[in-house]
């Protein structure tokens, strides 16, 4: 049977779905990727900041705890959960650090110990194209999947397979609408600064 790992870009994929004003079940989305095959594990990569660099009772740090929260319900769902701290710049603000580098080291390395045949990579971040490469030259396959306003013509051109998931939102999206707030300003802020 196909081995299958998932690799989701948690801060690529916070972009799309606050454009799109969604809210996903990633027990759903991993299960809608898997298809009929063994999944082998599914990682999610993300950053937070640390509690050092937070004042607490302020947005942030709100923000900051749901983040946590969300991290840890993920983990009790089986996926393996990878964070980097956010660095916080001189003038206050935060931007994101290593994730990337996480996400294609592991890729690559679980690709050597030939712990999969198949890899889902969910980003549209053009940076994972030579790790892709990387990949298929060791005779795995790679599948790209993404949402339209954050894919990458590049990594989709160059994946094995590329899966548009604006088309299959109701197979995992949950019902109710995310609310603009606090925290979303909060991480939009961290978004921007990361794609600088």
């Amino acid at each position: 049977m196909e081995r299958l790992v998932i690799f989701i870009d948690g801060s690529n994929l916070f972009h799309a779905i606050k454009q799109l004003n969604i809210k996903i079940d990633y027990t759903k989305l991993i299960e809608f990727l898997k298809e009929d095959r063994r999944l082998v594990r599914a990682y999610f990569y993300g950053a937070i900041p640390q509690e050092k660099d937070l004042k607490k009772h302020t947005p942030e740090w709100e923000s900051f705890l749901r983040q946590r929260r969300f991290l840890e319900e993920l983990s009790l769902q089986g996926i393996k959960v990878k964070t980097a701290n956010l660095k916080r710049l001189p003038g206050g603000e935060f931007i994101e650090k290593e994730v990337d580098i996480m996400l294609a080291t592991d890729m690559l390395s679980l690709a050597y110990k030939d712990a999969y045949d198949t890899v889902v990579l969910v980003s549209g971040d053009s940076d994972f194209s030579y790790t892709v490469e990387e990949v298929q030259s060791l005779g795995k396959r790679v599948e790209n999947a993404s949402f339209k306003r954050t894919s990458s013509y590049l990594l989709r051109k160059i994946c094995d397979r590329f899966i548009l998931l604006d088309d299959y939102l109701d197979r995992f999206v949950v019902e109710e609408k995310v609310q603009v707030s606090q925290e979303v300003s909060f991480w939009e802020k961290v978004l921007k600064l990361w794609k600088k």
